[in-house]
């Protein structure tokens, strides 16, 4: 998991400063305008330098949570995102124009949906509040490296020094304007957040347990957490929150689960090294009490396959699909194991049940693509990879692929070609060059691959000419 460095933030804190300079009207209105135009920006330069996680499944996962979360709120007038965030830190943050980001660690540490769903609440409520926006428009109070600070420290809270200096550098920018006005955004963050909770059919309590789980996280770490960090006042937030649930909510319900398979989503997220046997340990405990969970075993199964434990991994998958044969999710897994295990029929076997339940889910495709290819089908691995052409898989070029099979089906004009959209896209110019003339060399003049493998030439040697040549060697003194 991608950790921040120092060099990291100043770096993110400097791109917010330009950002902030560049905003239309940024020291006097801050229009919505303006918020969606920074939002953006930010998100732009977060995906760019690769801090977002691609995981289809979890960004699924959130942004169903979060929209339920927001049909039951006064909405902002921008549209929302939902994003998970690459870190390990326990953490949650908005930025403007309705991005909200949900850290990795976060989804982790949370014992039921109804907590992530709170947390995800209250930064909803900060969002329709415009709090950020506030900041902004008050921010003739700040100096604008402070007011980048701010938001950096929200955007970071990862762990380590980064998040540390970040977490200074907020204090410090929020001492200038009062702590009154930052507990008071946090109040009125968790005021509406509460009432969004309970109206989305999650018990209001959640609010609650999730800050006394960080209290918990700081006295066994005897560290602050990052979300301390970055939404301070927390005993003053405990006692608000409690008081509402003695009145105005003394008689709500609400479900812990709604949307489903938090345990799922959780196994999906490999904790640091030193965590896995605690998760391990958990699960192990939790299916003791419900032997016939089946998101309890799969989760299990992850983490033993986590920490290198195959065959109990497939033991417990197998259990899993003795009680719920075609489990998607259950099929897959089972696929991928073999398939690392080198059991390419297997793998095979599992994967294509998989994808017989859900024939568009990019993940097993890619799986079944790489089962054909271990096999020696490559003319199905090959189907399986050009289904794949224009998705974005994180960790993954598909383009690699593609060209491995058509190499190993002697079609060389598409090997070459997509070999060198390959080598472009890992920024080797001279041999995607090579490649894009090779696959010139295998394709008839006046075909639409021509054209591409044509403009794909030009476009590398415009770039080749734009670069500097390299400096000649300094001469060295003739020998006396």
């Amino acid at each position: 998991m991608r950790k921040w460095t120092q060099n990291q933030y100043f770096y993110f804190s400097l791109v917010l400063l330009l950002m902030l300079l560049g905003t239309r009207n940024a020291w006097s209105a801050f229009t919505i305008e303006d918020e969606k135009k920074m939002g953006r920006e930010i998100y732009e330069k977060l995906n760019q330098d690769n801090f977002l996680s691609h995981d289809k499944k979890l960004n699924d996962y959130i942004s169903k949570v979060g929209n339920r979360i927001l049909a039951h709120s006064n909405k902002a007038s921008f549209p929302y995102t939902f994003t998970v965030f690459n870190s390990s830190g326990i953490n949650a943050f908005a930025t403007p124009g309705g991005y909200v980001y949900i850290n990795k660690g976060l989804i982790g540490v949370v014992e039921n949906e109804a907590q992530l769903a709170g947390v995800m609440a209250h930064e909803i409520a900060h969002a329709n509040s415009r709090h950020v926006a506030s900041i902004i428009e008050k921010s003739k109070k700040l100096n604008i490296a402070m007011l980048a600070g701010i938001i950096a420290g929200a955007l970071l809270g990862g762990g380590g020094d980064a998040s540390a200096a970040a977490a200074m550098f907020s204090v410090a920018g929020a001492a200038t304007m009062s702590l009154k006005y930052q507990r008071e955004h946090e109040e009125e963050a968790d005021r509406l957040g509460i009432g969004y909770l309970a109206h989305s059919g999650y018990y209001p309590a959640a609010m609650v347990e999730f800050l006394k789980i960080m209290k918990q996280y700081e006295f066994l770490s005897k560290t602050i957490p990052s979300y301390f960090l970055t939404h301070p006042g927390t005993d003053d937030r405990i006692f608000y929150l409690e008081s509402l649930l003695q009145t105005e909510y003394r008689r709500s319900g609400g479900s812990a689960n709604i949307v489903g398979n938090i345990v799922r989503m959780q196994a999906l997220i490999t904790p640091d090294a030193g965590d896995l046997n605690k998760r391990r340990n958990q699960l192990t405990e939790s299916l003791a009490k419900n032997p016939q969970n089946v998101d309890l075993l799969y989760a299990l199964a992850v983490t033993e396959d986590q920490l290198g434990r195959t065959n109990e991994a497939l033991e417990n998958l197998k259990k899993a699909l003795a009680l719920a044969p075609r489990d998607e999710d259950v099929l897959k897994s089972a696929g991928l194991i073999y398939l690392k295990a080198g059991d390419s029929e297997q793998a095979r076997f599992y994967l294509q049940k998989a994808a017989a339940i859900h024939p568009d889910n990019d993940q097993t495709t890619l799986a079944l693509g790489k089962a054909h290819f271990a096999a020696g089908n490559y003319a199905d691995a090959l189907t399986c990879f050009l289904k794949l052409k224009d998705q974005s898989l994180e960790g993954e070029d598909i383009n690699y692929h593609i060209a491995m099979s058509y190499g190993r089906l002697n079609q060389m004009a598409d090997f070459h070609y997509y070999f060198g959209l390959y080598l472009k896209n890992e920024k080797k110019t001279q041999s995607a060059l090579f490649h894009f003339r090779k696959a010139q060399e295998y394709t008839p003049e006046g075909t639409p691959k021509a054209a591409a493998i044509a403009a794909a030439i030009d476009e590398l040697s415009a770039d080749q000419r734009k670069k500097p040549a390299p400096k000649p060697p300094a001469r060295q003194p003739a020998p006396e």
